[in-house]
């Protein structure tokens, strides 16, 4: 199994099929070309030394770069490690040491990169195309074959109390993946069009949207990310049939009536990442005049589980049901007892969907795996027809439109500045993005950094989205009969 046999399993009357378009160069491969660009490029990666079971970092922006580059190091056998792009070079130290990556593909460049292991070799941007371009005598003709529940790919995911964790994917789960979402959501036609300006390094892009895609024979249009008279630009241009994105993407559309129109010439769209609000899915019926589609799912269970489609919710955090017979969602209490209908309790997964463990991390793998069954974090419960509905989350984590920002991680960068003693930071709402990073911090006394000084310097350190949008400086902190920092009573400032 690989994930290459979604686009080399594909039918031979699909072979002249647009398969991938760049919507920034207006690059274009059919699936035949798709194929052979992969092939050369993975005859590449073996000649640079690469070998089934080695950790490739993957650092780069949607492109035809990234998913070419994707494809060649599943087709060799390596451990494919999607990086979010926006990785700062500081951030990069992290991820290399933990995967074990031998080899890094960057946007940046190589003197960028402080405490660059000696191990690692980099290839920058601007050496990708030759990589795939130019004619290799020793051509790889054959996919390496990974056992169905090998280590196929690494995600990074936020944690709550620890560093990002490193997600273990499998060929498994993949397939999982795409008999659940065919099932559930959509059925692509060769002649659909897919625009994909979520980010391909997460899960979204590259197994939801990609996936299903590369199955039907369909076109994956690649944007680098969300700019709204752009995205209406390439619809009309290249005509989209499906839109994928977060919440606070369909706001931002909704809110320039000139868009509109264009809109109405798609097929479907579909919301993930992020809870819809109703007034959102309302408004997209009203005005677009077809249903926004949601799904639920997480990078441990290889995306989506969860889905509706074809109707409006009809409650706040109605994120409609599953397939049975594929996958089990149920809602547990605490003492990991199945909780009956209505009840309010933590949704657990099981099924061959569901993530091998995290990396080098067994404990926290034990306390999120049992029996088999996967705890998300979040609450819900089921409705009489068999709906879930999100209530809240159990975990500390910030959901920025789509994007999980551990707290943790921003309280280590501040709290490494010389003149903070403490900090803490929470998640607020925010009518775009649904929430936003806001910072509570004590200072030492005499201490001379402003708010502007302190945001300065975690710009150098943390992605834009983990930067608090407003930090408090506090001379002491509210705190619980245990001395933790009460941060319920933090939110409430």
């Amino acid at each position: 199994m690989n994930y290459c046999d979604f686009l080399f399993n594909c039918k031979n009357d699909w072979l002249e099929n647009t398969a991938l378009i760049d919507a920034v160069t207006d690059r274009r491969f059919s699936y035949r070309e798709l194929q052979v660009a992969v092939r050369r490029m993975a005859s590449q990666l073996r000649l640079l030394g690469l070998k089934p079971g080695d950790v490739l970092a993957i650092h780069l922006y949607n492109s035809a770069q990234v998913v070419i580059t994707h494809l060649a190091s599943q087709y060799v056998g390596c451990v494919s490690c999607l990086l979010d792009p926006l990785n700062t070079p500081h951030a990069l130290d992290y991820y290399l040491k933990d995967s074990g990556a031998i080899c890094l593909f960057t946007h940046l460049k190589k003197e960028e990169i402080p405490n660059l292991p000696r191990e690692v070799r980099v290839i920058e941007e601007a050496e990708i195309d030759d990589l795939f371009t130019k004619q290799v005598d020793d051509q790889l003709h054959q996919s390496f074959s990974f056992q169905e529940d090998q280590v196929a790919a690494i995600f990074y995911t936020s944690g709550t109390t620890h560093f990002p964790k490193g997600v273990l994917l499998s060929p498994k789960n993949f397939l999982s993946h795409a008999r659940i979402f065919s099932r559930c959501c959509y059925n692509y036609l060769p002649s659909d069009k897919l625009l994909c300006f979520v980010p391909f390094s997460h899960g979204y892009g590259s197994k939801s949207l990609f996936i299903p895609c590369l199955q039907a024979g369909a076109t994956f249009v690649i944007f680098k990310s969300f700019q709204p008279y752009k995205v209406v630009e390439i619809i009309e241009r290249e005509g989209i049939t499906h839109l994928f994105g977060v919440p606070s993407h369909y706001q931002q559309l909704l809110r320039k009536d000139e868009l509109i129109a264009p809109l109405r010439k798609l097929k479907a769209a579909f919301s993930a990442a992020a809870l819809l609000q109703l007034e959102t899915a309302r408004l997209w019926k009203e005005k677009v005049g077809f249903y926004l589609d949601e799904g639920y799912g997480l990078i441990e269970t290889c995306t989506g589980v969860i889905f509706r489609t074809g109707r409006l919710p009809d409650r706040l955090g109605n994120i409609g049901g599953y397939p049975s017979d594929l996958i089990d969602v149920e809602i547990m209490d605490e003492e990991r007892h199945i909780l009956p209908l209505q009840e309010r309790g933590e949704i657990v997964v099981r099924g061959d969907s569901v993530m091998k463990g995290y990396l080098n991390k067994p404990a926290e793998t034990a306390a999120v795996l049992v029996n088999g069954w996967f705890s998300t974090g979040d609450m819900g419960y089921k409705t009489t027809l068999g709906d879930i509905v999100l209530t809240g989350r159990l975990k500390d984590v910030i959901n920025i439109a789509g994007i999980k920002v551990a707290p943790f991680e921003v309280e280590s960068v501040l709290n490494d500045h010389p003149e903070v003693i403490e900090s803490a930071v929470v998640g607020v709402d925010d009518e775009i993005y649904g929430e936003v990073v806001k910072a509570f911090v004590k200072l030492t006394p005499h201490a001379k950094v402003d708010h502007r000084n302190l945001q300065l310097y975690l710009q150098k350190k943390l992605m834009n989205f983990q930067v608090p949008k407003e930090i408090v400086f506090l001379e002491h902190f509210p705190r619980n009969n245990m001395g933790k920092i009460d941060k319920k009573a933090l939110k409430l400032l």
